[in-house]
This record gives structure tokens, C-alpha cells and sequence, in this order.
């Protein structure tokens, strides 16, 4: 990223845990000059200013974030970290949030750092880049990927791709952990495949997600982990199976109108106990 005296913008690809926050530090360091990050969501403002912390002599005096939780005073700080929903947002806002809008957009940035960057070239986060202005961005992602074909769009709205690491080769390496996929296949039963035939396509959705195999399946996985001591985590693009998953196990579930301080006290809890067995082994 670094040259001739200069930053270029550009994109960094690193697998999960391969270090892209410390990254993001790190160049933060290097310009040293104003930074504003960018995030997907309030928990990642939140842990992007422990990383600050944890790897560069910034204390809170010099961060601030800007969510719709946490609105702290941007005036003298060096590092201002929020959400891309927030700096697109388009509705009336209270008097502190346009303040700090007004402040955001009349500064001279150094260096974006853009958390999640595959996210941007979506039409409403195309805005942030016409909003702010900034001398460098750097953009950070693991999944240099989209549905669309829009991910080209970030060789013009960022830079070009810096660099990629090879997932296979750190984990050789032993920087990241070995990954290992499994694909199970759940067959519907005969009632629920009966009625998927038959129903309308709204329905069929549903039905395919809430197949009880698929539930059976996943209990087990589940109970064999925990058996193990593992730490386990189940995603699902459908809110109402993870709601039902969740409830009928009794775990905790992270959703769209959880709020942030509940979001941030189930990672934790997650987080300290597999480093608790950990320890134990």
C-alpha cells in the first residue's frame, strides 16, 4: 500500500482471523492523519476501537464513534469510527447527529479505512464515497464477492486489489485455523415435500427452511459439539427458522432488533468461554 511517500487506495483481501483489523491499524499508524473508519453495524464500531486500543497508543480521547447508540464528541479527535448506514442515512436527524455530520463532511480525511468493502459498490453505499472525501481509502474484505456483478465497481470507487492472501497457505503455516467443510444433505419428509409440490412459491421457502430433518440434522451437530466442548455457531439468512431453531434448543439468538449492548454480551460470552476451554486443554 505504501510507496514512493505516498498511500495508494486499494483493496487488502485477508481470511477471517488472518488479521485485517490490526491492518487497518497499522495504516492508520502510518498515514498519521486524520482516519475515519467505516462498519456494517454498531458491534463492529464497537470492537474496531478495542482493536485501536490494543494495537496503537490511541486512547478514547482521540476515538470517537458515531452510532445511533454511541454519539460521542468528534471535535479533536484523530480517529472517527462509525457505520455506513449512518453517514447514508437520509431521514431527519437529531441535532447532535447533524452536527456531527456537518463536522464529518467539512474535514480533510487522511485515510478511509472501509470495513467489509464488498458491501460498497451497493447503490446506497456508493453515497459514502460522493459524502467524504479522503486522500487514501483502503478498503478491507474477506469475500471479494458479490451476487451482482458489481464487485468490479471498486476498481474506480476504491483502487485496485493490493493484495490477497492465501487462506490454504497461512493455514499451513499455522496463522489460521484448519477449516474443515461439510455439506449434509436433509431430505424433506413425505408431508412437507407433499405440500412443497403443491403450494404456492412464497410458501415454498418456508418449507424447505423448516424441514424437520434439517432441524434433527442440526440438533445433532449441536449436542455432538457441545459434547465435545466445541463453541458453535449457526447461521441462517431466514429470521423466522433462527428465531424457532433458537427457541426450541433454548441458545441465544442475535437478530435484526437485538440490541447492540445484548449483541456485544453474547459474542463476549461466546468469546471468554472458548478462551476458558481453551485454557483448560
Amino acid at each position: 500500500m505504501f510507496g514512493n511517500g505516498r498511500a495508494r487506495s486499494g483493496v487488502i483481501v485477508l481470511p477471517c482471523g488472518a488479521g485485517k483489523s490490526l491492518v487497518g491499524v497499522t495504516a492508520v499508524c502510518t498515514v498519521r492523519k486524520r482516519a475515519l473508519v467505516l462498519c456494517n453495524s454498531g458491534v463492529s464500531v464497537e470492537q474496531w476501537k478495542q482493536q485501536f486500543k490494543m494495537w496503537s497508543t490511541a486512547d478514547d480521547s482521540m476515538i470517537c464513534r458515531f452510532t445511533s447508540d454511541a454519539k460521542d464528541k468528534p471535535m479533536g479527535c484523530g480517529i472517527l469510527i462509525t457505520t455506513y448506514s449512518m453517514i447514508t442515512h437520509t431521514q431527519k436527524r437529531s441535532w447532535e447527529a447533524e452536527q456531527t455530520m456537518r463536522w464529518l463532511q467539512d474535514q480533510e480525511w487522511g485515510i478511509m479505512v472501509l470495513d467489509e468493502v464488498h458491501t460498497i459498490p451497493a447503490k446506497m453505499f456508493r453515497r459514502v464515497l460522493t459524502i467524504v472525501q479522503s486522500h487514501s481509502k483502503l478498503g478491507l474484505t474477506a469475500t471479494l464477492l458479490r451476487e451482482d456483478d458489481k464487485i468490479a465497481d471498486l476498481n474506480f470507487l476504491i483502487g485496485p486489489k493490493l493484495y490477497e492472501a492465501n487462506w490454504l497457505e497461512l493455514q499451513k503455516e499455522g496463522f489460521i485455523a484448519k477449516v474443515q467443510c461439510a455439506e449434509v444433505w436433509c431430505p424433506m419428509t413425505s408431508e412437507f415435500y407433499r405440500e412443497y409440490l403443491l403450494c404456492q412459491t412464497s410458501k415454498k421457502m418456508l418449507l424447505y427452511v423448516m424441514n424437520p430433518n434439517k432441524f434433527r440434522a442440526t440438533q445433532f451437530l449441536i449436542r455432538y459439539h457441545e459434547r465435545r466442548g466445541d463453541k458453535t455457531i449457526v447461521f441462517s439468512d431466514n429470521v423466522f427458522a433462527l428465531k424457532h431453531y433458537a427457541i426450541k434448543m433454548n441458545k441465544p439468538y442475535i437478530y435484526g432488533p437485538t440490541s447492540q449492548n445484548e449483541r456485544i454480551q453474547i459474542l463476549q460470552n461466546l468469546c471468554f468461554s472458548f478462551k476458558f476451554s481453551k485454557m483448560k486443554k
